[in-house]
């Protein structure tokens, strides 16, 4: 049988195990977060357009802090 590995040796091994899934991960994770910002830009853009023409997609004010200010 083989030899039982160093602790240098358990330590890279238990690095690299960790930080495949850690890559992997964390890139499907952006890619999901992109693809939602790129398929939802369209209609991020028809509300700002909206809310520059004074009105929100709500009807309300465009100013979040209005009612505050006018009791």
């Amino acid at each position: 049988m083989g030899e039982e590995p160093a602790g240098l040796e358990l330590l890279l091994g238990f690095l690299l195990v960790g930080a495949v899934p850690t890559v992997v991960g964390g890139a499907v994770i952006l890619s999901l977060v992109g693809l939602t910002m790129w398929v939802t830009a369209p209609l991020r853009r028809r509300r700002r357009a909206k809310a520059e023409d004074g009105r929100t997609p709500s009807g309300g004010s465009c100013d979040p802090w209005a009612r505050r200010r006018n009791p």
